[in-house]
């Protein structure tokens, strides 16, 4: 069935499936993005292990993080997403100024050196390899290593999928 122009899954609300109950018991909240990807239970029980681990192993300063996640998501439509990632970046001490002019980094004060540098490498991956060329360096070699940089792509490559995944999959908000 589909709603518009996106694609209707159905949430499951329960599973005798072993990797969807272990995977629903080991999540703070079940949302609905959740809830659709219990539809495959293998799937979803690594793909929230994988986001898991973006999360909670990564040397990525958290503030920069949400940072970047949001700046992929503004720029791909991921208000799904968004809307949870603007009030969990808060709790990194993450001003409402910063978090509402992720896209606009060079035209605000808000942010330090580092976290230009964090915006601009999130814009470069998001945009579209025509568009590339024209952006300016990020300079995040400056404040991050070879294993920040790695996780930080990694991060954004997933923000980035399910940017895309909510504009074309339809989930209801919770």
């Amino acid at each position: 069935m589909q709603s518009g122009k996106r694609i209707s899954i159905g949430l499951v609300e329960e599973s005798d499936h072993p990797d969807v109950i272990e995977t629903f018991g080991r999540l703070p909240k079940i949302h609905n993005i959740h809830r659709i990807l219990a539809n495959s239970p293998t799937l979803f029980a690594r793909f929230t292990g994988f986001a898991h681990a973006l999360r909670f192993d990564t040397k990525i300063d958290p503030a920069d993080r949400e940072l970047a996640i949001l700046c992929v998501l503004d720029l791909h439509g991921g208000e799904y997403e968004a809307a949870y990632h603007r009030v969990y970046s808060q709790t990194f001490g993450l001003s409402e100024e910063q978090v509402m002019n992720v896209t606009r980094s060079e035209e605000v004060t808000c942010y330090d050196g580092r976290q230009r540098a964090v915006l601009r490498f999130a814009e470069r991956f998001a945009a579209a390899p025509a568009e590339r060329d024209r952006l300016p360096d990020s300079g995040i070699e400056q404040y991050y290593d070879d294993r920040e940089r790695l996780e930080l792509a990694l991060t954004l490559t997933l923000y980035l999928g399910l940017a895309h995944f909510t504009g074309v999959i339809e989930v209801p908000a919770d």
